[in-house]
């Protein structure tokens, strides 16, 4: 796909001022560069969802604003107690600890499930794991949504971002980012069905769940 250099430009000129000016709030930085709440909207509501590694809960609680039943699980108690700050009684959001490489739910039990940020900080091994079992538990023909950094090859602006972000990542981003998301996904058996970015930093991938095929 080739772009117009009139439409390369007005993307350097936002994606610096994204970045560096003053008048774009913080939190609308993070929540654009991080795309969560863009992503949540790739899942039409209501559908039953489990979000694995939910960390702080941020995208189980843009899933959960839409109008979708959300489980949100991870490891950590520490991030769980961060997480269960926005649950509210006008949300069906729930909390709860679990290993994402063994989850504690039946097959197929879920119409979607989605994991934002936490591939990338994961040993290779255990990635495929979180995945397979993400279809698992996923119903057939269900949506797996994931969110993380994009590749350098895949746009400029990810590999102008590099540098800065290798600085704050885990010795597993590097790896993640060589190897690449779709080579994840083909190892656990899942195809990538829908494809974009935020800025060309962040990928959304939506992953069709067609089990058996």
């Amino acid at each position: 796909m080739y772009q117009t250099y009139k439409t390369l430009f007005k993307e350097v000129i936002g994606f610096r001022r994204l970045l560096f000016f003053g008048w774009v709030p913080v939190d609308r930085k993070m929540e654009i560069l991080l795309g969560r709440k863009e992503a949540a909207d790739y899942l039409q509501p209501p559908q039953k969802i489990l979000d694995v590694a939910t960390g702080t809960g941020a995208l189980a609680y843009e899933l959960a604003k839409l109008g979708h039943s959300v489980i949100g699980i991870d490891i950590s108690m520490e991030m769980l107690s961060q997480a269960r700050k926005k649950c509210s009684d006008n949300l069906n959001l729930y909390f709860q600890q679990a290993d994402a490489t063994h989850l504690p739910f039946n097959n197929n039990e879920f119409d979607a499930t989605s994991i934002s940020f936490g591939l990338h900080d994961m040993p290779y091994e255990t990635e495929i794991n979180v995945l397979k079992e993400m279809k698992r538990v996923t119903k057939t023909d269900g949506k797996i949504l994931i969110v993380d950094y994009n590749e350098t090859k895949n746009h400029w602006a990810a590999k102008l971002a590099y540098p800065l972000i290798k600085t704050s990542e885990s010795v597993n981003w590097t790896p993640f980012i060589t190897r690449g998301l779709e080579n994840l996904l083909n190892k656990a058996g899942l195809k990538v069905a829908k494809w974009t970015t935020i800025l060309g930093v962040i990928q959304i991938v939506i992953a069709d769940n067609h089990k058996g095929h």
